[in-house]
C-alpha cells in the first residue's frame, strides 16, 4: 500500500491538493507501521545494530571471532570457507498470525563442498532474559529446514550442527540472564528433572574478555573488542594504533557506538585512502593531552608551565581578585597579594598591572 502511495506522488503535480493529501497518508502509514512493530514487540533496528552487523557480515571478521572466542585462537576456520546462510525463519505468534524470526548474522562453513556447520550470531547490548528460549528457537530452525533439505536430497544427507555465540557489548553490567534452558524454568518438579533436556548458550561479554584473548584477534574487531575493555576499566579510550583493513566499516560503528563524528570526518577527508588507526590515535592523544593539561591547571595554580608564562585566564582571574580587595577593604596591593597567598617571585607581574 506505501508503495502505492509512492508512486502516485511523483505521478501528481508539484503543487497537487492530492500529493499533499498522500503525503499525509503515507506518513500515517508510517507512523502505523513504527507502532505496530514497537506494539508486537519487534526491535527496531537503531544505527549501532546496523554497524555492527555491517562489520560482522564481512568473512574474515566473522572467522577470527569463531577462531578467538571458540577455538582459543587456533586458526581452523578460513575466510574463504564462510557464505551467507539463510538468516530467517517463519514461526505462528500466541494469535496464531505466521511471523518472521531473524538472526543478526549467519554463516556457513564449508570445505570441499561439505558443509561443516552453521554459525549463528547475536549481538546484545541489552541483557535478554529470554535469550536461551530465543536461541533454541533459532537453532531448531535450522535443524528443520536441514531436515527438509534431507528429504529433497537424499537419505545419506549429510547433517551438521547448528552453534550460536551471543555477544554481549556492555562495558557497565555483566550478562546476569540464563544461559541454559534449565536456568529459565523456576519450578520445575524434581521427579521431572532429571528427563528435562538441556540447552546451553555461548554468551561472551566482550568487555571482560581477558587481555590475553583481545590480543588473539587478527581482524578489525580487536579495535572494538579493545574498546569495550578499556571503557570497563578505566572510563576512557585511546584507540589501539594498528593497519585496519575494513576502516570505513569500522569506522561507521565507532561513531555510531561513540557518538563522535570524527571518525566520519576523518575518512572523507583521506577520501577512502587511510587504512591505519594511528590518525585515529593520535587524535585522541592530542585530545587527552590538552585535557590533561587543562586539569593539571585547574588542580595547581601555582606551577610553572614551559618558560613560566601563565594561562591569561589564571591572570585575569587573580589580577580581579586584587583590584576587589583594594577597592572593597582599601589593601594596598601587596596587602591584597598577601591575603591571596602569591608568592613573593611573582607579585611585580600583577603590581605593573594594577
Amino acid at each position: 500500500m506505501i508503495l502505492l502511495y509512492i508512486k502516485l506522488f511523483y505521478t501528481l503535480p508539484y503543487t497537487s491538493i492530492k500529493r499533499k493529501v498522500y503525503i499525509k497518508i503515507f506518513v500515517f502509514n508510517i507512523d502505523k507501521m513504527c507502532y505496530n512493530s514497537i506494539k508486537s514487540g519487534v526491535r527496531l533496528v537503531g544505527e549501532k545494530d546496523l554497524t555492527e552487523k555491517q562489520l560482522f557480515e564481512l568473512e574474515d571478521v566473522f572467522a577470527d571471532i569463531v577462531n578467538v572466542l571458540l577455538l582459543d585462537g587456533k586458526t581452523l576456520i578460513l575466510p574463504e570457507e564462510l557464505s551467507p546462510a539463510k538468516k530467517d525463519s517463519i514461526y505462528k505468534d500466541k494469535e496464531l498470525k505466521t511471523r518472521m524470526q531473524e538472526r543478526d548474522v549467519a554463516k556457513l562453513w564449508t570445505q570441499k563442498n561439505v558443509r561443516l556447520a552453521f554459525f549463528g550470531l547475536e549481538d546484545q547490548t541489552a541483557i535478554d532474559y529470554d535469550m536461551a528460549l530465543r536461541i533454541i528457537g533459532y537453532d531448531g530452525a535450522v535443524y528443520r529446514a536441514m531436515l527438509l533439505e534431507k528429504e529433497k536430497e537424499s537419505a545419506d544427507f549429510p547433517l551438521y550442527p547448528a552453534i550460536t555465540m551471543v555477544l554481549h557489548f556492555d562495558y557497565e553490567h555483566r550478562w546476569t540472564a540464563p544461559r541454559t534452558l534449565k536456568e529459565c524454568f523456576k519450578n520445575i518438579p524434581p521427579e521431572l528433572e532429571p528427563y528435562v533436556s538441556d540447552y546451553k548458550i555461548n554468551v561472551f561479554e566482550i568487555a571482560w574478555l581477558p587481555d590475553e584473548t583481545i590480543s588473539k584477534f587478527k581482524s578489525d574487531f580487536r579495535y572494538l573488542a579493545d574498546y569495550y575493555s578499556q571503557m570497563r576499566k578505566t572510563g576512557k579510550w585511546k584507540p589501539m594504533p594498528g593497519k585496519a583493513k575494513h576502516l570505513k566499516e569500522l569506522f561507521d560503528l565507532f561513531s555510531a557506538v561513540t557518538g563522535d563524528t570524527r571518525f566520519i570526518e576523518m575518512y572523507q577527508k583521506s577520501k577512502g585512502e587511510v587504512s591505519d588507526m594511528s590518525c585515529v590515535a593520535l587524535d585522541y592523544l592530542k585530545a587527552d593531552l590538552a585535557e590533561e593539561y587543562k586539569n593539571k591547571w585547574k588542580a595547581d595554580l601555582a606551577e610553572e608551565i614551559g618558560n613560566k608564562k601563565f594561562d591569561e585566564g589564571r591572570d585575569l582571574e587573580r589580577l580581579s581578585s586584587i583590584r576587589s580587595l583594594m577597592k572593597s577593604l582599601n589593601f594596598t596591593g601587596q596587602q591584597a597579594m598577601d591575603a591571596l597567598y602569591i608568592p613573593q617571585e611573582e607579585r611585580q607581574r600583577y603590581t605593573d598591572k594594577i
